[in-house]
């Protein structure tokens, strides 16, 4: 006979324990609520209520182990309802409440009554309303709304309607007014500048032109003039040809004089002895 615990084992070689683990523990999670409808979760009351059986009263945010069901019926076809079911803790007396999207709080379903409860789930508590239905109430309530805003605006003075209308196109007339005052200003500040800009260019024409002729005027009068030199300029050029006039025979006695100079037989010395050249 085979052994009951085999201490080999056959791995295949595409074996992956990472994966084998993973999957193992999706498969754990899904096989201990594959044939469970509901679901244990830890919960608090959404409200206060007493028990039906032994009249034990259950406040409000008290904690519990319930369970979760899912309601096969959906609000508007698209909006989950979900069933939540807890015990008594006097006599284990299952309370069970749903939650209703509707007025976006929880309804009392069976096993216990709850304590308070509002106007507006009073009067839907027994309706559950289809689509259409849903669209019809609130399409009244819409209708119901404009009217009751177009009474309050009846009902309001219209002398104070029409004081507020009077005001509103007495201000878009000064508003008007004051931008017409405005394009006014601007163009004739744009005319003024223009005006100034062609009086300087006329300025500058005339300056120019005045110009023009006083220098052509002044060529002509230095082309047609006719230049003397003055007396005293005429005088000193005569003294110089004058004093330029020298006797020959000044000149030869100058030079007869450097030659002796320069060829002397005798001489001093610093002590004042003369010495002869050999």
């Amino acid at each position: 006979m085979s052994e009951r615990k085999a201490l080999n084992k056959y791995y295949p070689p595409d074996y992956d324990p990472i994966a084998a683990e993973k999957a193992a523990r999706k498969m754990s999670k899904s096989l201990k609520n594959i044939k469970k409808d509901s679901v244990t979760i830890r919960l608090m009351t959404p409200f206060s209520m007493t028990c039906s059986v032994c009249s034990e009263f259950i406040s409000k945010s008290r904690k519990f182990n319930g369970k979760k069901e899912l309601l096969p019926n959906k609000y508007l076809e698209k909006i989950k309802v979900y069933k939540f079911t807890i015990r008594c803790p006097r006599c284990t007396n299952s309370i069970s409440f749903r939650t209703d999207p509707k007025s976006a709080d929880y309804v009392m379903e069976s096993g216990g009554i709850r304590s308070y409860v509002k106007r507006k789930e009073e009067e839907f508590k027994s309706k559950e309303e289809s689509v259409d239905e849903t669209l019809e109430r609130l399409a009244k309530r819409n209708e119901e709304e404009e009217e009751n805003t177009s009474e309050k605006n009846t009902g309001d003075d219209k002398m104070e309607v029409l004081e507020q209308r009077l005001a509103k196109l007495q201000k878009t007339q000064e508003d008007e007014a004051e931008i017409e005052n405005l394009r006014k200003a601007n163009y004739q500040r744009m005319q003024r500048a223009s005006d100034m800009l062609q009086d300087t260019d006329n300025r500058l024409d005339t300056d120019s032109d005045e110009l023009d002729i006083i220098s052509r005027n002044a060529f002509k009068n230095f082309a047609n003039s006719n230049f003397n030199a003055p007396a005293n300029i005429a005088s000193s050029s005569t003294k110089a040809q004058d004093s330029g006039k020298i006797d020959v025979k000044e000149l030869v006695q100058r030079r007869n004089k450097i030659k002796l100079k320069k060829h002397g037989t005798n001489k001093k010395n610093a002590l004042g002895i003369v010495g002869k050249k050999r």
